[in-house]
């Protein structure tokens, strides 16, 4: 377990994406802070971004697939 996956266990970065020229969030601005999809205020500057208690899991997976081709051969002419 880590807690670099995501990198959210600090506060949102209080200006680091600015408005686009017509007054509404940018795209960085959504981005680094999505309550706005649960109907809570974005942005709000120094606010805790996530749990640095709680470590970030991630599982690897692989799988393989092999087969012999034993009826071609290297021509012996």
């Amino acid at each position: 377990n880590t807690d670099y996956l995501d990198d959210v266990s600090l506060t949102y970065a209080p200006d680091a994406f600015s408005l686009n020229p017509n007054g509404t969030p940018s795209v960085g601005m959504l981005l680094q802070d999505r309550s706005y999809e649960t109907g809570a205020p974005i942005g709000v500057k120094g606010r805790q971004r996530g749990n640095s208690t709680q470590k970030d899991g991630f599982v690897t997976m692989q799988f393989g697939l092999s087969f012999n081709l034993s009826s071609y051969r290297c021509p012996t002419n």
